[in-house]
């Protein structure tokens, strides 16, 4: 995947929402200069990027702003949450839809990061880190994204596995005051709520999805 960045001098990586952990500099910060990704553009603009550095501040939701990819590999992310202890733990331990979400979210307590604990699904972020991988809202941007979230859903898969009967009809968990971007708050979803695709194919309720097995879904992981 290219790995980290050429080294450049960087700001620590303000995780959202501000006032969390302020995360050290990494050994990156600069452009990916090797292997299959190496001089990479990414075009979308910013949202929320973390890594500050000439040409990355935001010009606009969706704007067109070409430059190259960074990256800032967290080791001291990676170490605390990018863990299979940590997977681990948040398969075996929390039992119900909430708990685990908030968990694989960093939510402690109502609290998004709260004494800077990320869980697994900001850990996945903050360690690749950069531009636009440490930006929740255009990470997508950096290739490396969507490893990330394909073991985020392997996860889910994980945990649903240990109770199929109760787990693959679970929805909800995340919404209210708690979730770090859900302003003005929102209501808890539920499997009824539409997930409308647009452009990109046919919508379904979050109920049609619930399983990689039912509905328009038909793979397992391995």
């Amino acid at each position: 995947m290219s790995g980290n960045g050429v080294y450049a001098e960087h700001n620590c990586t303000n995780a959202l929402p501000s006032g969390a952990n302020c995360i050290p500099p990494g050994a990156g910060g600069g452009c990916v200069s090797s292997g299959p990704f190496k001089d990479m553009v990414v075009n979308i603009s910013p949202v929320a990027p973390t890594l500050a550095a000439a040409g990355i501040a935001s010009t606009g939701w969706l704007a067109y702003q070409p430059r190259f990819l960074r990256r800032d590999i967290s080791q001291w992310v990676s170490s605390r949450w990018s863990t299979d202890d940590q997977s681990v733990t948040l398969i075996k331990n929390y039992t119900d839809i909430k708990s685990f979400q908030e968990y694989m979210q960093g939510v402690v307590n109502g609290v998004p990061f709260a004494d800077g604990f990320y869980g697994v699904h900001a850990g996945g972020h903050y360690t690749i880190g950069g531009d636009p991988g440490g930006d929740f809202f255009a990470s997508p941007g950096d290739p490396t994204f969507w490893l990330h979230h394909a073991q985020i859903d392997r996860t889910w898969w994980i945990w649903q596995n240990q109770d199929l009967s109760t787990r693959t009809s679970a929805a909800g968990g995340i919404g209210g005051s708690i979730y770090m971007f859900n302003d003005p708050p929102t209501p808890v979803g539920s499997a009824a709520d539409v997930l409308d695709m647009g452009v990109l194919g046919l919508s379904a309720t979050i109920g049609d999805m619930l399983t990689t097995q039912g509905g328009p879904l038909c793979y397992i992981y391995i």
